[in-house]
């Protein structure tokens, strides 16, 4: 009787037992023991907030470049177009053509210019017209705004190349700037990007040491459990090396 009240492993092995199945609940749950407590979750909560805040920011950075890029492209379409327009003029303020052949340039000239009203005006995103418009997007830290104007092509006339010079460079000024806006969504989104790793970075390595502490108080666990399980072994190998004496 005496060596067993000296050598119960048992209470030990039901212990690490319960403890090994609690912590491995915790782990095949994706439950990490740091963020019981408050102040984990309050941090891991703000980080969380900040990663939203910045998804955000990073679709309305993506939503921007896509309309200046549908924006640049009409502006290029438009450009193009101003071409067929200084051509037509040329030819039409030729001394050597007719009336009845300059109404039919002055009606092709029409017709180039009412297609790039209607680019103009079809051109949109989500149902907003891009030209005339004053746009800014929320980037969460800061905001980028950009103005595009109508460019109607109604001031370019057939009888004046000079106004469809003129027309022609406040298009290109304007893919201009918009091209450089582009590049500023480009960059921010770059930033945003970055900030975003960083953030999720941090958000990770607490639930990543936390899972980590799970797993080796697991490991720990099952060691102690193999300890008593040897210790339980042993208790009985002696035991029956006692009776086997006892029983001469």
């Amino acid at each position: 009787m005496k060596l067993e009240s000296q050598f119960n492993p048992l209470p030990q092995m039901n212990s690490e037992i319960n403890t090994r199945d609690k912590t491995l609940e915790k782990i095949a749950s994706a439950v990490k023991l740091g963020m019981q407590d408050s102040s984990s979750r309050t941090i891991a909560n703000m980080l969380q907030s900040e990663i939203s805040t910045m998804v955000q920011g990073l679709m309305n950075a993506n939503d921007g470049i896509t309309m200046m890029q549908i924006a640049g492209s009409t502006l290029n379409s438009l450009s193009e177009q101003t071409q067929t327009l200084n051509d037509l003029s040329v030819r039409y303020n030729s001394a050597s053509l007719n009336d009845s052949q300059k109404q039919l340039l002055q009606s092709e000239f029409n017709r180039t210019v009412e297609s790039m009203q209607q680019s103009i005006e079809s051109t949109s995103f989500n149902g907003k017209s891009l030209f005339g418009s004053s746009l800014s997007f929320s980037l969460g830290e800061g905001s980028i705004s950009a103005s595009i104007p109508e460019f109607s092509p109604s001031s370019v006339s057939i009888e004046n190349q000079d106004s469809i010079q003129a027309y022609r460079g406040s298009l290109n000024q304007a893919a201009s700037e918009v091209g450089s806006t582009v590049n500023n969504f480009i960059s921010s989104t770059d930033s945003i990007l970055e900030k975003m790793t960083a953030t999720s970075a941090a958000k990770s390595q607490i639930s990543d040491t936390d899972m980590a502490n799970a797993i080796k108080d697991f490991q720990q666990s099952n060691l102690k459990l193999d300890v008593a399980q040897i210790a339980m072994a042993h208790r009985n190998d002696m035991l029956q090396k006692t009776v086997t004496r006892l029983l001469g």
